[in-house]
Parts: structure tokens; C-alpha cells; sequence
């Protein structure tokens, strides 16, 4: 048993206008389930985007010896490096884009990994980001 508002699937569909209106103008998430084992929320993207707000990318800035920056970004295992931090940031957020895709196609394969299972927040705050500029801000270039 939630708290939250719960809807079967078919009442869901018949009243979705009401639903959605419900979600969005009352900020109060919904539960539709179908079935007795499948259950998804719907949840306010800005409301979204302020649960996964801890979820920060900080990749650590390398100045390597042969001049080159390196950008280690361990809680995703993405590194890329390049001659300046400019050019760096742009491979990162590139690998980023194209990770957070991957991940979401072959979501039943990483959210079963354990290595990978936890990236899960992250992958959503990127592909939350309208643009490349918000992904740069997401991880603090």
C-alpha cells in the first residue's frame, strides 16, 4: 500500500486528462499499475529533476605531463582527455550523450550489472538536459 495516488491501468487510460492534471498542477506524484506486479509513476519533470539534484557529475580536472587534460569522471567510468579543457569537456559530454543512449537501450542489461546499476540516476539527469551547454553546467565545465 502507497500513499500516493494509485490507478489501475484502464481507469489510468480513461482518465488520463484528469490524471495528468492531477499530477501536474497538484504536484502529487500517481501510481498506475497493471497487472499485480507492474507499477510505474508518473512524476513532474521539474520535481524529476529536483529528486536527482544530489546526482552530480564532477569529474576530476588531470593536467598531464604532456600538457594534455585528462577528465576522470569515476562515479560513470568515463574518461577522455585531449590538449585543452575546452576540447575535453566536449568529448565528455559526447561520451556522456552517447552512454546515457546506450544505457537506456540495453536498460535491462546495465540496471542488472553491478557495476553499472548505479549509474541509473545519472544517465536520467543527463538525458533530462535539454542541451549540450546544460550537460557542461551538470558537470561543472
Amino acid at each position: 500500500m502507497t500513499m500516493l495516488t494509485e490507478l489501475q491501468f484502464t481507469e489510468a487510460r480513461s482518465q488520463f486528462s484528469t490524471l495528468y492534471d492531477s499530477v501536474f498542477n497538484s504536484f502529487s506524484p500517481a501510481i498506475v499499475k497493471r497487472k499485480q506486479t507492474e507499477q510505474i509513476a508518473m512524476l513532474r519533470v521539474d520535481l524529476l529533476k529536483m529528486v536527482l539534484e544530489d546526482y552530480k557529475l564532477n569529474p576530476e580536472i588531470i593536467q598531464e605531463d604532456d600538457g594534455s587534460i585528462t577528465l576522470a569522471l569515476d562515479a560513470l567510468e568515463v574518461y577522455v582527455n585531449n590538449s585543452t579543457l575546452d576540447l575535453a569537456a566536449a568529448d565528455l559530454i559526447e561520451d556522456l550523450k552517447l552512454y546515457a543512449q546506450d544505457y537506456l537501450k540495453r536498460s535491462q542489461l546495465f540496471l542488472h550489472s553491478p557495476n553499472r546499476t548505479h549509474h541509473f540516476p545519472y544517465i536520467l539527469r543527463i538525458m533530462l538536459c535539454e542541451n549540450d551547454d546544460e550537460i557542461r553546467a551538470l558537470a561543472g565545465l
